[in-house]
């Protein structure tokens, strides 16, 4: 799990983004980052999805 806190930490500073950006970006509540970046909290399908894309388009090697 803290391979994935570590590359949302990462997509973040990559993208310019504060943790309230990324919920928006996502659809997300900004506990939900906060959780994904504290404690590594399992994204759901919809948001594995979206976090891959973004990790694509950001230049990130896939997911966990």
């Amino acid at each position: 799990m803290e391979h994935l806190i570590e590359k949302v930490k990462m997509l973040r500073r990559k993208m310019g983004w504060a943790q309230e950006d990324m919920a928006r970006e996502m659809g997300v509540s900004l506990s939900t980052v906060q959780r994904w970046e504290r404690q590594g909290g399992e994204p759901t399908r919809l948001a594995r999805r979206e976090l891959k894309r973004l990790f694509k388009e950001a230049g990130i090697n896939g997911e966990e």
